[in-house]
Formats: structure tokens, sequence, C-alpha cells
């Protein structure tokens, strides 16, 4: 798929950004405009004062919304003098995160890191401060602040530099909690978080921010947003954690657009996934109706023709996929071994992890890329009543008592050959049709046809 298949934004220009209501309060923000001191504190206060309160916990803000609907969230802890305490929602792990591999270690899976979690209360919460000069409001835990060292007169990192007009390098917004990066620029804490390979060197300040790590070609993804309202994009953009799918988003983008971002599985901190495909991923499903199916369930799964039918499991199998990271920044959970080019991984097996490898991809050509782990997935063969057949992972198949999605209701079909309905009526009801229905020629190769039928279109 392409950004072309998604739903179209419609073109903004740059004097119109208030046009949508997310992009309202950013009309001033965005760096193609002069900076505006004045309108940052006004964002920065806002934001402050809605949860989850901290600058750099909002890149989760729409995921705590979602994860707290029907529970209530732990109320801000009152201190003295009116100071607040609340717990953050970045995990520790998301600033420990470093995609270099430490020398003499030996080619295994790689274990998360023990986190420190400076700065944080027994009780699991972190003191929130504003800063004097600019209004943005941080946890000291998220922004690396001792506490103790707090007075009224606090300064973030930028305004404390007098570096009013600098904005960060990675994004195209301005506002958030800033700290300085290795190339004597500015990065939005938010954006280092979110960016894999983005480091930071002193884990326990949150400063400096390492981006020497940071692929080049990560720079030429375009945002799904900016490129609809620049005249020229830059940054860096993150991508959608969905499969291959390859819409891209500046950070600070996604998160104002209300883009579902969360804290993922070690090492990939965090799972993003665009507007294409909002709504539970696999591991949010019902576990309980996520246990192994058996041959001759019934099930509902996606058809060759893009719509949802019922079908039978008619064959279990195991299927061994690789998981890579592209040179680009974009990665790959699902390639088949023999994708690997120039070396027989049937024969000796998967490369070491972190090895550089060469990806024959999709369109033919073959891209650079590291290597990461092997999985070991339970696959299921299905057949639709039209005798077509499709093997799929446990994610893709929905059993009958299960709630289904609403993107798989709205696509939902009673029977996958209903366009042969019609085709044994009788010569005058379908002469009195406008033409006889025939196969699309966009689906013909992707059938079993029982041979009556190929008879008859024949």
């Amino acid at each position: 798929m392409s950004d072309e298949e998604l739903p179209e934004q419609p073109p903004v220009d740059e004097d119109g950004l208030e046009g949508e209501s997310w992009a309202k309060p950013l009309v001033h923000l965005w760096q193609n405009r002069p900076p505006n001191l004045k309108k940052e504190k006004e964002y920065n206060r806002c934001m402050g004062l809605q949860a989850p309160y901290c600058s750099v916990c909002s890149l989760f803000q729409a995921f705590q919304q979602a994860e707290c609907a029907d529970e209530g969230t732990d109320p801000p802890v009152v201190l003295p003098g009116g100071r607040l305490r609340t717990k953050p929602l970045i995990p520790e792990m998301c600033f420990t995160t470093t995609t270099e591999p430490e020398e003499g270690a030996e080619e295994k899976e790689p274990a998360p890191p023990a986190p420190t979690t400076p700065h944080l209360e027994p009780d699991g919460t972190s003191l929130l401060i504003s800063c004097s000069h600019c209004s943005v409001r941080v946890h000291t835990s998220c922004y690396g602040v001792d506490p103790e060292s707090v007075t009224k007169d606090w300064k973030c990192a930028r305004c404390k530099a007098n570096s009013m007009t600098e904005s960060c390098c990675l994004c195209l917004l301005r506002g958030g909690a800033l700290q300085k990066a290795n190339n004597n620029k500015w990065v939005h804490v938010l954006c280092a978080v979110a960016v894999l390979e983005a480091r930071f060197v002193n884990i326990t300040e949150r400063s400096p921010v390492d981006l020497s790590g940071i692929p080049l070609q990560r720079f030429k993804l375009k945002c799904y947003y900016c490129k609809k309202r620049m005249k020229k994009t830059s940054g860096c953009c993150v991508q959608c954690s969905h499969g291959r799918c390859p819409t891209a988003y500046h950070p600070t983008c996604a998160q104002a657009a209300g883009i579902l971002m969360q804290p993922d599985e070690w090492p990939f901190v965090v799972y993003v996934t665009c507007c294409r495909h909002k709504g539970p991923i696999p591991t949010e499903r019902n576990k309980a109706a996520m246990h192994e199916l058996t041959v001759g369930r019934r099930v509902i799964c996606k058809h060759k023709n893009g719509r949802y039918y019922q079908c039978d499991v008619v064959q279990l199998s195991k299927e061994t996929f690789y998981e890579v990271n592209f040179d680009d920044g974009s990665f790959s959970d699902n390639l088949f071994p023999e994708d690997i080019v120039g070396r027989d991984c049937a024969q000796i097996g998967p490369p070491p992890q972190g090895e550089m490898v060469q990806v024959r991809w999709t369109d033919g050509l073959v891209y650079g890329a590291k290597f990461v782990a092997a999985h070991i997935i339970q696959m299921y063969q299905v057949e639709f009543e039209d005798g077509s057949q499709l093997t799929t992972k446990r994610d893709d198949v929905y059993t009958l008592d299960e709630e289904l999605p609403k993107r798989v209701k709205s696509r939902l079909s009673k029977a996958s050959d209903m366009r042969f309905d019609g085709i044994f009526e009788d010569k005058e009801a379908i002469q009195q049709s406008k033409r006889q229905r025939v196969i699309n020629s966009r689906y013909r190769g992707d059938y079993v046809e029982p041979v009556i039928y190929r008879a008859i279109m024949e």
C-alpha cells in the first residue's frame, strides 16, 4: 500500500492551518512562521493544565485516554504550596534504549536494561515543574531535574541558555520541552523518545541527545500531515507499526492529531498506529477469543477481494518469519527466510542478531537491513465457500463469538461466492438484466473455481 491509499487530507495552505480542530492550537507554532514566544507560552500553559500535565508524557496522551476510557485515572498528589505530583506515562526504558550493541556482547536476543528511574518517588509519582519563562510543564523524572534543586524561578534548558529562537530539529513545531542535541541544535524530549535511534547520552539528566545514529533515510520520510501543509518538509518521522504500512509522522504532529502511540516491547520503545489502522492491535484483543484454533473450526477472515467472510480452518502449519530494521528507518517482521539474499537460511539458519543483511523486497529490489530476530508463527489455512484458500496468522482470524472491530464489521459479507448469484437463474431472468455477471478480471487468478463455473464463464 502507499500513502495515496489513505484517506486524503484536504490541502491546507500556510494561512489556513486552523481549518482542522487539532491544528487550531498550533497555527502560530509551525516553524515556517516567525518565532512567537507569547503563543508558545499560551500553548505550553494550556497543555500543562490538562492530563497528563507533562509535555513529555503527552506523547502517550491518546493512549492514556483510550486505556482509561472505562476506569478513572489516578488523581494528582497535591503538595504544600499547590505543587503537584503524578505518575509519568513514559517508562524509563524509553530513555535507556540504545540500538548500539555493546562490545564483546554475545550474539543473542537483547534484554531490556535495568531502569534506575531517577527523581521518582516511592509511590511512582514525579514532581511536576513549570518553566518560569516559557511556562512548559514537565515531570522532574521526564526532564532529568533534581527536585531538590527546583525553585520558583526554575527555567528549562532552552530558556536557561537564552536560545529562544531555537526549535526542534526533528519536527516542524515549536513549544514543548527541549534539550540540547549533540549537533549543537535542540530537540524535543518527546521526539527523542519516539525516534528509536535517538539516544540520551546522560540518561539521568536526559541531555544531551545523540542524533548521530538516526538513518539519513528517516529524514526523507514525509509526514502525513506536514506534507499537505508545508511548501518544504523537513524533520524526522516515525512510521506506523502495523505490518508494512509506510505512513509516516513527525512525533509532535502525531501527538497533536491524536494518533495512538503507546509503549512497545523492547527494543522498539514506541508503537504507532496510523489513522488507517486505528483500533485494537492484536495484543489488545480479547484473550479468551485468541486461543489456538483447530481444523474444522468456523471462523471469519479477510478474503482476497478485501471483504470478510465466514470460512473453515482446513490445515495448521508452522511458519518462520524474519524481523529486520531497514537502513531507511522502517522495519518488517514478516519476511520469509528466502527473502535474505546471499544466504541459504533454509540450510544454515537465520543470520546472527545485529548482522547486516540484504533483503529482496516485494518490488524486486534489494535493500540493506539489520537482522533482529526469527519468529516461528502458527499459521492457519482457511477455505472460503467459493473454494479459494488463504494461509494467515492468528491475528487476522476472528471466531464467530468474538466482538469484531468496526473495520471488520463494515466489510463483513454473508457468502464469498456472492458474485456468482444469478448464474443459475432461468434464461429469461438473465436476458432481462443489463449484462451477465462475470468474474472481475482483477481477481480471476486468485480463485480456484469449480469446473462448472469455469465452463459457464467460457
